[in-house]
């Protein structure tokens, strides 16, 4: 009895041997299917990325202080400050020029306490790719904050009124006696994106503390 049951068993056993290796085989082609769809599927959504980034190209820009970080100003509203900054915007001059030259500025106590601060858009602007851009500031009028000094004669738009607001949000804020520090941020930003800041400090003259 022992001996047919043996017999049956090696009978069968090349035919399972088989079965296995086909069905390990079939695993192994269906995952290489799998492997070959999303290595396509990678591949086409890297080729629409590169059509779009050729179709509207991401701009990069650099900006910098040259005459200076910090400055010391006289504790007057009459006082001016020039800053003289050196702009770079990348290629395509058609897509990212002309960029937008932005002035911010934040109003510190003696603690460093943020008083107020405010906004002023299109303060400049950059047509070439390469540009020096003059202003001049004056911290303690408001009025008269910002003004484009090397600006084309024929814009000539004159200076420009920071509003600066509470730290809330809720009102403007016209009287700076408490004011130490003004830090000022001139931001390039190109037609199709990118940016870059350029952040100057402005100590007031303790000697000068009254406005």
């Amino acid at each position: 009895m022992m001996i047919p049951l043996l017999l049956l068993f090696l009978g069968l056993q090349p035919s399972q041997s088989q079965q296995e290796l086909h069905r390990q085989q079939q695993i192994v082609r269906e995952l290489e299917h799998r492997v070959r769809r999303q290595q396509e599927e990678i591949e086409r959504i890297a080729a629409m990325v590169e059509q779009r980034n050729q179709r509207d190209p991401v701009c990069t820009a650099e900006v910098r202080a040259v005459n200076g970080l910090k400055f010391t100003v006289p504790a007057e509203v009459t006082a001016a400050v020039g800053l003289n900054l050196f702009s770079t915007v990348s290629k395509p001059e058609g897509d990212c020029l002309s960029a937008e030259v932005r002035v911010t500025a934040s109003y510190l106590d003696a603690a460093g306490n943020l008083i107020c601060s405010g906004a002023i858009e299109n303060a400049a602007t950059q047509s070439a790719l390469a540009q020096s851009i003059n202003l001049e500031i004056r911290p303690l009028d408001l009025g008269q904050f910002v003004r484009w000094v090397n600006e084309p004669p024929r814009t000539n738009s004159g200076p420009k009124r920071l509003m600066c607001i509470d730290p809330e949000g809720i009102a403007e804020v016209t009287a700076l006696d408490s004011v130490r520090a003004i830090i000022v941020r001139a931001t390039v930003l190109p037609r199709r994106g990118g940016m870059s800041t350029a952040e100057i400090l402005l100590e007031l003259d303790a000697s000068n503390a009254g406005v």
